[in-house]
């Protein structure tokens, strides 16, 4: 047998030293070739693993924070969600599980509409649950079902769960950039500019998943990118909560309405000159922004933020307009003299830039409308 190989081998001098011994009926791959795949899974596996460690951990903490809030408990599903995909998207995993993989596939497809209702809480001080919310979390689950009975709407059902989730992300982005600039809490203005770097990696993870499973591509650079990503958005949610939790969420449903103890004698006297600019009526001016009253008070804007926030106990500086306004509101209401007055010219004077913003916050606070809160004022006068 030495012999034969030799001679072989003296025959075709030009082939690679794997063809010889392909040649004498052997499969012999080279130390390279044995090593890729092997790094390749090993790489994919950790990836995979540590992004469903990370998001299992910030699920616990998220539940871990009394009293339980409405925004801790979406955040929670969230990573929840993120992490049985991380594990049961493989498919020796799908094999593994049986008929449970399609409840947890379910479960875990349902996460971006998790992360779009985590946003809505986190950033709404008074959200409270309404029953549209729950459309996009219903379309999606249709979406998946009805691939179970007819397999060839799978992948008409996959275009348009991406275009749901695409739209949600959409809609997480107008949210945080619209809240920016009147929220009066540092850590959540901090988060924001975390989501504003998770929401495209989420888009992109999950349209190269979609594209990834229309073409039933196997194989390849894909599912090594998807794992990479969802990684790194696990990564930077957890960073985000981890490291601000304790100021990112409410203590109670409601925010605080009560002024906290300044700090020094400098915040003490830069609360009584905002205090003094309210009295004159400040809040009354339309399109006020904190930027405008921070040059009215000279000086710089996010000591201004820190101090309507620690010092009023204030979250949001649309809350603190309104609640002043408001409360002019309802002794304008109160006042007999006034009582023929359009609902709609008191909204403007007290500087709303129409009716029905004025409306909502005046229901919100009250419990009631405008007109109702005059009628009932002005019986018991």
């Amino acid at each position: 047998m030495p012999k034969r190989r030799g001679r072989a081998a003296h025959k075709m001098p030009g082939k690679s030293a794997d063809s010889f011994s392909r040649a004498g009926g052997t499969i012999i791959l080279p130390a390279m070739e044995q090593q890729v795949p092997s790094i390749a899974l090993i790489a994919e596996i950790a990836l995979r693993g540590g992004a469903a460690g990370i998001s299992l951990l910030v699920a616990g903490l998220l539940l871990s924070i009394r009293p339980l809030h409405k925004v801790t408990l979406f955040g929670a599903l969230f990573a929840a969600g993120a992490a049985v995909y991380a594990i049961t998207a493989v498919d020796p995993v799908q094999s593994a599980l049986g008929p449970l993989h399609i409840p947890l596939r379910l479960f875990a497809m349902l996460s971006p509409g998790f992360f779009w209702l985590f946003i809505m809480a986190l950033f709404d001080d008074e959200f409270e649950w309404r029953a549209w919310m729950a459309l996009p979390l219903v379309a999606i689950a249709a979406l998946f079902f009805v691939c179970i009975p007819f397999p060839a709407t799978e992948r008409g059902s996959k275009l348009l769960h991406l275009l749901i989730v695409l739209a949600l992300m959409a809609h997480v982005l107008i949210l945080t950039h619209r809240s920016l600039n009147d929220d009066l809490v540092a850590a959540r203005r901090q988060f924001t500019n975390i989501v504003a770097v998770l929401v495209p990696l989420v888009c992109f993870a999950i349209g190269i998943i979609e594209f990834y499973e229309i073409l039933d591509v196997r194989g390849g650079y894909g599912s090594h990118a998807v794992s990479a990503i969802l990684f790194a958005v696990t990564a930077g949610f957890a960073f985000g909560v981890a490291g601000i939790r304790k100021s990112l969420f409410p203590a109670a449903p409601q925010p605080p309405r009560r002024a906290n103890a300044p700090n020094s004698a400098a915040d003490r006297f830069d609360l009584a000159r905002l205090e003094k600019l309210v009295d004159e009526g400040v809040y009354l001016n339309p399109g006020l922004t904190i930027g405008e009253l921070a040059n009215r008070m000279n000086m710089p804007e996010h000591r201004l933020r820190r101090l309507i926030n620690k010092g009023l106990g204030y979250r949001n500086f649309a809350a603190f307009l309104n609640d002043h306004r408001i409360e002019e509101a309802k002794r304008r209401l109160s006042e007999p003299e006034t009582a023929r007055d359009q609902i709609t010219s008191l909204a403007f004077d007290l500087g709303y830039s129409s009716l029905a913003p004025f409306n909502r916050a005046f229901r919100e606070r009250i419990g009631m409308s405008p007109s109702q809160y005059r009628e009932k004022a002005l019986a018991g006068a």
